[in-house]
């Protein structure tokens, strides 16, 4: 959650962030979900009963939403969701440690508040400030965007599900745009974001189940013959480097053969040095 700049001489404005982007015009922005304080709201023109006044750290999660550059958040705040239910004694413990805490919601259009029961932080898929308890018995599913863009649709489904009572996450998403993969990934950085045609993903889906049939499920297999040291470190051939790991797996690619590329971290050699090899230049490779 964060402060923006507002009118001069009013109050910052305070929301929670749900994308980061780069526009065409290579601005950098955030859309960002807004919170009412008691006085922007429909209850600055109520009449205060027995000079009833209103907890200043309480504020309200608005639908309320759009896009601002990046350059006018001013700071990090700390919000806490609190259960509605709780008294008010018990709501000001838990918010001690917090700039402020939320438990209704807010809709401008009708002016009209609501208690919040569920976890909003879980249903958006963005991050709280404040640590909480995960729900086990809660259903999880995970999910394959293919064609996935800046993830819209994805997020959409997540939403959907989440009212339904399922936690779905969003593991992976393959796009071969490398400007919608850059922003995917920086709004979901759990994601597993690939930039690759999707033909070229399911291709290399169907080539891992051989290779896992072939070194992981058959029990059959022989195990590779050890090395010992001495032929480790023997002297090697012209054009014959020794693979340190592997660190990444495709398939094809621009110019490249329609198979299995690994990315190769050499022996003796930085990680700037890594390269893609096609599977067969690496037939001598003991895969285990």
């Amino acid at each position: 959650m964060v402060s923006a700049d507002a009118e001069e001489g009013k109050p910052h404005f305070i929301g929670r962030i749900t994308e980061l982007f780069e526009g065409t015009d290579h601005v950098k922005y955030f859309n960002c979900r807004w919170f009412f304080r008691s006085e922007d709201t429909v209850i600055s023109t109520a009449k205060l009963v027995d000079d009833h006044s209103h907890d200043p750290k309480r504020v309200f999660l608005s639908d309320e939403r759009n896009d601002n550059p990046l350059d006018c958040i001013v700071s990090k705040v700390k919000i806490l969701q609190v259960d509605p239910k709780l008294d008010l004694e018990a709501k000001a413990q838990l918010a001690a440690d917090n700039d402020l805490y939320y438990d209704m919601s807010y809709t401008v259009p009708y002016s009209t508040f609501e208690n919040i029961t569920n976890d909003i932080n879980e249903i958006s898929g963005i991050s709280s400030d404040a640590d909480s308890e995960v729900d086990t018995s809660v259903a999880t599913a995970t999910l394959l965007d293919l064609y996935s863009g800046c993830g819209g649709m994805s997020t959409g489904l997540c939403l959907g599900a989440a009212l339904a009572g399922l936690k779905l996450e969003t593991r992976w998403a393959v796009d071969f745009n490398s400007h919608a993969c850059k922003s995917l990934k920086s709004n979901h950085p759990k994601t597993e974001v690939r930039n690759e045609k999707a033909d070229d993903f399911l291709s290399l889906l169907k080539e891992w189940a051989v290779l896992c049939d072939q070194y992981v499920h058959d029990n059959n297999a022989e195990a590779p013959p050890s090395m010992d040291e001495e032929e480790e470190e023997g002297e090697l051939e012209k054009d014959e480097y020794v693979v340190q790991k592997l660190t990444d797996i495709c398939y094809g690619g621009i110019d490249r053969k329609s198979c299995i590329y690994f990315k190769v971290q050499w022996k003796g050699y930085g990680p700037e040095e890594d390269t893609w090899e096609p599977i067969e230049n690496l037939s001598s490779l003991i895969l285990f």
